[in-house]
């Protein structure tokens, strides 16, 4: 079974089919070449064979009538004998087609005629021997009702048209067995291009853009495509090491003035009486800076999580996913809701740690906002056979199946959410961190609540 199977992935690899369809069409054009070479040699020998005897014939019917009857029974027993006229075919006969003179026995029956050709088969002494060969003749009558048969041998032609036929069929197949190298070998150089092509890929789609595609100085079209995709990498290196420097420059610049409100903000609680109104209003301020910061820390997070330039690393799904469910559970508890998390053990996926936690941190936020106090919320982590399989399902509300694509951009919220505290970020960066870990999302009707699942690549 495994000789099946390794023999059906030869033949799905693109070098096979580059090589099928090479040998192919050059085998294809070598035949048809050959073909035509064939039969213009067969048309050739045909033709001074018909062209011998069509000589013989008139040369006899002209000896007819200056000659005797005798003389040209002579004539014909004559040529019949002669050792220098190999497998010419002589036979006179009298109009109740008795044979007179010749060298064919008989009348040949069953002959199929064509015109007035005829094609047999006849014993005919070649010096001391006999052979049965295949004649062409042409008959014709003569005055006084006697009947003229005039033939050769084409058992030659016919060994001639069979040798050149099997050379045909032979140098076909070595046409053939040429192509398959030929074309085995140039799948061999295109996928070995094409396979340095995906290796490099590869790297950059995980976030090494200092990456380049293999140049190999032939200065053909994968020269000229690899130095244009070079560029094209280079520049957008260039533009996303530019967005991460203004992103961090404005992170820095952002983060300052916060921090330094909120220390103001806190400094002056703690002069101003509790039960003020100046402290309600700074409580209220350091409440907002502290919606603020988390609000600019997801956007950098979502915005790193696209860029893709992040480091990857082995990470132990299960591990992490137990940690998150041990993390939640005290405050699941403390809301009345119930945690039931089932986990897989030894699920493994690469990508980044920070960002799958705090993907499943958003993911569980959200499930603990939206159940209610005696719900219910399910933590599964499956390892199917197509990849491990995160789901967080909750009681609460769900989301309209229409609008489950709208709440993956960014700052949307549903009107159940709007007295709810959030930036409306959050499933934002969890399609932002599934996309960059090449998994795919689905919201789906948990009946009551909603399912969301993250399925990873095996």
């Amino acid at each position: 079974m495994s000789g099946k199977r390794r023999f059906a992935g030869v033949l799905a690899t693109s070098r096979f089919r580059i090589a099928i369809v090479y040998s192919l069409v050059f085998s294809l054009g070598a035949a048809l070449l050959l073909s035509i070479v064939y039969l213009a040699v067969s048309n050739v020998v045909d033709s001074g064979t018909d062209n011998l005897i069509e000589a013989e014939v008139q040369g006899l019917r002209e000896q007819y009538r200056v000659l005797s009857r005798d003389d040209f029974i002579e004539l014909i027993e004559q040529r019949s004998q002669a050792q220098d006229v190999r497998g010419a075919v002589y036979l006179l006969v009298d109009p109740q087609s008795r044979p007179v003179a010749g060298n064919v026995p008989e009348w040949p029956s069953g002959a199929e005629p064509s015109g007035k050709w005829l094609e047999f088969v006849v014993s005919v002494p070649f010096g001391d021997e006999t052979r049965e060969h295949e004649m062409r003749a042409r008959h014709f009558v003569l005055p006084g009702g006697y009947r003229m048969l005039v033939g050769h041998d084409v058992q030659e032609r016919h060994d001639v048209k069979r040798l050149m036929l099997q050379g045909l069929i032979i140098a076909v197949l070595l046409t053939l067995l040429l192509g398959l190298s030929g074309g085995f070998w140039m799948g061999r150089r295109i996928l070995a291009q094409a396979g340095a092509v995906s290796a490099v890929t590869q790297q950059i789609m995980r976030g090494d853009l200092s990456q380049r595609l293999p140049v190999q100085n032939s200065d053909d079209e994968f020269d000229a495509l690899a130095r244009e995709i070079n560029g094209m990498l280079e520049k957008i290196e260039q533009l996303t090491l530019g967005m991460r420097t203004v992103l961090d420059s404005a992170a820095h610049d952002l983060r300052t003035p916060l921090n330094r409100l909120q220390s103001r903000a806190e400094a002056g609680m703690a002069i101003v009486p509790p039960a003020s109104p100046a402290h309600q209003v700074l409580e209220q301020v350091s409440i907002e800076v502290d919606r603020m910061r988390g609000t600019l820390d997801a956007l950098l997070r979502i915005a790193l999580a696209e860029t893709g330039t992040v480091a990857r690393e082995s990470v132990e799904l299960s591990e992490l996913v137990t940690s998150m469910a041990e993390l939640y559970a005290p405050v699941c508890e403390e809301r009345g809701i119930a945690l039931d998390a089932q986990i897989a053990a030894g699920a493994v996926v690469r990508g980044s740690r920070q960002l799958l936690a705090q993907a499943l941190a958003n993911l569980l936020d959200n499930a603990l906002k939206f159940t209610p106090r005696g719900g219910h919320i399910g933590m599964h982590l499956q390892a199917a056979a197509q990849g491990p399989q995160v789901s967080i399902a909750d009681d609460g509300p769900g989301i309209p199946q229409h609008l489950r694509e709208v709440v993956l951009g960014r700052r949307v919220r549903l009107d159940e959410a709007r007295n709810l505290p959030g930036s409306g970020l959050g499933l934002s960066l969890v399609a932002a961190v599934t996309k960059l870990h090449g998994a795919r999302l689905s919201l789906d009707d948990a009946q009551p609540g909603l399912k969301v699942t993250l399925q990873f690549p095996a």
